[in-house]
């Protein structure tokens, strides 16, 4: 069996930005796992280990709902997990807009209703940049100057996908299927 997620693509004009904080962000911290700009994505449930089967019925269940029309999303500024001279995660934050909340949470019901645990934790959107921080300071310490790190970008949401997550790969992710968002039927 394999690893699945679902999660929300990012744009290449995002990825590009993205791209240009990491490499800033490596002038002042090292990191053991840095994100494939092909990887960049926004999360909103990981299945686990789970069979092509159970992700096929996870999709139809998905594909018969009724979502949010298309809607747009601030990605960005900054954002960290752990101690902010040395994040342990360095990502960019992304809003919590209702129709965002609204998928996230049809996603939940769903997979519990399939058997897949819900998620215990408080949901963060975010586009992780990199993650185990080896040492450095981080440039979020103020400095007073404005920064990269708190510029921010629009990203259209259409749609949102089923990912494969293969460990063994540079880009780690794969997109199995697109559940395109078409508002009410």
């Amino acid at each position: 069996m394999s690893h699945y997620f679902i999660g929300i693509r990012v744009s290449e004009q995002i990825k590009d930005s993205l791209i240009q904080w990491q490499k800033k962000l490596a002038d002042s911290l090292e990191y053991k796992v840095w994100t494939s700009p092909e990887d960049f994505h926004i999360t909103l449930k990981f299945l686990g280990s789970a069979s092509e089967k159970d992700v096929e019925t996870y999709k139809k269940k998905l594909e018969e709902q009724h979502w949010p029309h298309p809607f747009r999303l601030q990605v960005g500024p900054a954002g960290y997990f752990g101690n902010k001279e040395q994040p342990r995660v360095f990502y960019a934050d992304v809003t919590k807009e209702a129709p965002l909340m609204e998928i996230k949470e049809k996603v939940e019901e769903i997979g519990e209703a399939l058997g897949f645990q819900k998620e215990k934790r408080n949901y963060h959107p975010h586009v992780t940049i990199a993650k185990k921080n080896l040492g450095g300071e981080s440039p979020l310490v103020a400095t007073g100057e404005p920064s990269i790190f708190q510029d921010t970008f629009e990203l259209k949401v259409s749609s949102f996908s089923i990912f494969q997550i293969h460990p063994k790969r540079f880009n780690k992710y794969e997109v199995v299927s697109d559940i395109a968002l078409k508002g009410e039927r």
